[in-house]
């Protein structure tokens, strides 16, 4: 192994035995969130072949994402609510796969807004966990959502 795959090894794996669960999950959520918004900015891009592998490249990176917090997901120990994200990421997954079909920001969009409301209640969640406070004294998810959308946000991580 080379040099500089030990040293990353090495950095991975401190990096994972020191990061919790729940930060991850947040990294991936703004990872994901990011690459949607490069794709999306991709069509901005004039050169044709660089437009397509950026919107190409940006989606797959965001659809690889949320197949892994898909698959992540602990679907007996999270109830109904996991099952609902579990068809929620399978909702966004096929709206990147249609907007990189089609080259087609719409489909995009929504998978990101859709993200965006998971994104923002897990970080609510993780400062709630961080100020020792309850998410049932919140009672839904996000205050930013309007709400038609709010749900409980019970769940064990």
């Amino acid at each position: 192994m080379s040099q500089a795959r030990t040293a990353f090894a090495a950095y991975r794996s401190a990096t994972e035995a020191t990061v919790s669960k729940q930060r991850i999950v947040q990294m991936l959520l703004d990872g994901a969130v990011l690459a949607i918004q490069r794709s999306i900015d991709g069509f901005d891009i004039e050169e044709f072949g660089l437009r397509q592998q950026t919107i190409h490249n940006q989606i797959t990176k965001a659809g690889a994402i949320v197949s892994q917090l898909r698959v992540a997901l602990d679907l007996e120990a999270g109830g109904d609510f996991s099952k609902k994200l579990f068809g929620l990421y399978g909702y966004i997954g096929d709206h990147l796969i249609q907007g990189n079909l089609r080259k087609d920001p719409e489909p995009l969009r929504e998978a990101q807004r859709h993200l965006k409301v998971i994104q923002e209640a897990w970080r609510e969640m993780l400062a709630a966990q961080i100020t020792g406070s309850t998410l049932e004294s919140a009672g839904t998810r996000p205050a930013s959502a309007p709400a038609s959308e709010r749900v409980n946000f019970n769940m064990s991580v």
